[in-house]
């Protein structure tokens, strides 16, 4: 028995379903005539870096350790930040596999560069710093790589691509990552495969209103996508399983609410002098920093967007990467504030609070941020307001307090300080992301045309691992979704003989390394 999980960043079934009742995706059809499905709830908050480490281990992000694109230093004087590209703990489920003598497929999931030491091969994804570094195990196989493709793409973070040919980028780097798709699994052995697309995501963030429209040429990228499932799905017997998950769901915007200038007025952060001149040091970053910040999918249209600003927060240029950052935080004066630009184009506002914030204020701003309405709508700012607990409990739990502020359907969040208006209804609709994502499960044992209760996206490994007969002794903050198998198919193996055959494969292995010293 084989198991593919085919991971898709921000796949919706807002999009997705009249697709398929339009006829456009015959292979995502069938996923779910002959197979289940359900609404996949992303983590909280629903941003790329832990979804997609939560999507791979089971676990919350106090036990990865990501929480955002950035890693922020709270305790420095000057509020140091440094790049995520890799999780800090937990197994993924390739290496669980691996431990047990699968060989493993893993193809450009986002943040696994430096890419994992696994029992077979792995390409590294998003957060990757260039072409030009080891991003595969074993690294030989960067040579065999571009030899089969020679034009292969990690990302469009990492190339300069016009706005103008941004969707054409996305089709060239997906029809690349089809081809070396196919041939890891008809030239190598493999018994688990987890194969990464991130096409929605891109396209999605930039010409949102044209996919929710179901425009021809604007999901032409979706049929790609259905092409390159059912290629997969060709490469599985009877006795394999297919699972589809996404990260995250997608929904456009049409309203933004001004965070940052909501906590100046409530008096817990101050604008200092250089985030007065912060709008000055913005426009001068120019037209090369604009492009870049296409790399996370958060701005669409720069110019626009800022040229009417009093004061924003201040670019500051890390690696390929660009971010807004306050300059010299005093968390004496300043209680509370939103750091990274992930709130724009994420759905969500992840609340920094000072060590010297009372219980009370907290609660407070909690209470306030409840209660806040859009004038236009009148319906609530929030869906939900979280404390820090909502990463879970474990060794990376952020040292400061938190709030987690997941907005309603509909609204996302600008950082801008100094607006008169603290919402803003948008012209065109914005797509940003939703926690409601896409789960599927085809092949042996699988319900047939079933459709179950959500699922979380902690569920995922413990779910995969238990079809496969792997008991393995993680700390899953998911549980097996026992509601897609059928006849009693989720009582296969035992944990009694698999944590036996471990210990006989670790031992063979050992034996192994001995021989090679001697």
């Amino acid at each position: 028995m084989r198991a593919v999980v085919f991971g898709v960043d921000g796949l919706s079934f807002r999009i997705l379903q009249p697709l398929i009742e339009r006829g456009d995706l015959p292979n995502f059809a069938r996923l779910q005539h002959e197979g289940t499905s359900a609404s996949f709830i992303s983590s909280v908050p629903a941003v790329t870096p832990p979804a997609w480490m939560s999507l791979v281990t089971g676990l919350k992000p106090a036990k990865h350790g990501v929480f955002d694109f950035w890693e922020f230093d709270t305790a420095s004087p000057t509020l140091t930040s440094k790049l995520v590209t890799h999780r800090k703990g937990g197994k993924a489920i390739w290496n669980i596999l691996s431990e047990y003598g699968k060989r493993v497929i893993v193809l450009n999931v986002p943040l696994t560069y430096p890419p994992d030491p696994v029992n077979g091969i792995m390409v590294s994804g998003l957060m990757t710093p260039s072409m030009a570094t080891p991003f595969t195990f074993p690294h030989v196989f960067k040579d065999e790589l571009l030899k089969v493709v020679p034009d292969y793409r990690i990302d469009l973070s990492t190339e300069k691509i016009p706005a103008g040919q941004f969707v054409d980028g996305v089709l060239a780097m997906t029809e690349k990552r089809i081809q070396l798709q196919e041939h890891l699994l008809s030239e190598h052995e493999w018994d688990f495969a987890f194969l990464a697309y991130v096409g929605p995501d891109r396209i999605q963030h930039r010409i949102w209103q044209d996919i929710e429209q179901l425009d021809q040429q604007a999901t032409a990228y979706y049929r790609l996508l259905d092409d390159a499932l059912g290629r997969v799905m060709k490469h599985l017997t009877a006795e394999d399983l297919l699972f589809v998950a996404s990260d995250h769901g997608f929904v456009g915007a049409r309203e933004w609410f001004y965070i940052n200038e909501y906590l100046c007025r409530r008096n817990l952060l101050q604008r200092d002098a250089a985030a007065q001149s912060s709008r000055t040091k913005l426009l001068s970053v120019g037209r090369e920093a604009a492009q870049k910040m296409h790399m996370l999918g958060l701005i669409r249209k720069f110019r626009k967007v800022y040229a009417s600003l009093d004061s924003t927060p201040i670019i500051k240029k890390k690696q390929s990467f660009y971010k807004p950052l306050f300059e010299n935080i005093d968390w004496n004066e300043n209680r509370a504030c939103v750091l990274s630009l992930t709130a724009f184009g994420s759905g969500n506002a992840d609340i920094f609070l000072s060590p010297n914030a009372t219980a009370e204020e907290i609660e407070e701003l909690r209470q306030a941020l409840s209660k806040e309405c859009s004038p236009v709508s009148g319906e609530p700012l929030a869906e939900a307001v979280y404390a820090t607990d909502v990463y879970g409990v474990g060794p990376f739990r952020l040292p400061e307090e938190h709030i987690v502020l997941l907005p309603a359907p509909g609204v996302t969040f600008h950082l801008t300080m100094g607006r008169k208006q603290l919402w803003e209804t948008l012209d065109i609709p914005k797509g940003v992301h939703e926690k409601d994502g896409v789960f599927y499960a085809w092949g042996a044992g699988i319900q047939q045309g079933a459709r179950v209760d959500p699922l979380q996206i902690y569920d995922l490994v413990p779910t995969v691992l238990h079809a496969l007969g792997v008991s393995a002794e993680e700390p899953f903050d998911g549980k097996v979704a026992e509601t897609i198998f059928a006849d009693g198919r989720q009582e296969q193996g035992s944990a009694k003989s698999a944590k036996a055959n471990l210990v006989a494969r670790k031992l063979e292995q050992l034996k192994l390394n001995q021989t090679l010293v001697q």
